[in-house]
């Protein structure tokens, strides 16, 4: 299941941080090479969960604003 850049925000902002790195690899189902999907490892306290994005100018932004480790799948 996919989340959106706007959902990955939202749990952030109600606590929870990402593990780096972030997986990114290109979409299966794209047509295009340049579109990918980002997978973020994500906890709160006890909880741990993955959170799959795909690919947004936001996330470009995201990425670079808070210069996570990226690590291509």
């Amino acid at each position: 299941m996919f989340s959106s850049y706007s959902h990955l925000v939202a749990m952030l902002n109600d606590g929870w941080k990402i593990e780096p790195p972030v997986y990114v690899r290109p979409r299966r189902c794209s047509r295009s090479k340049q579109e990918h999907t980002y997978h973020f490892t994500v906890w709160n306290g006890e909880k741990l969960t993955l959170v799959s994005v795909h690919d947004c100018p936001e996330m470009e932004k995201f990425l670079a604003d808070n210069q996570l480790v990226i690590d291509r799948l």
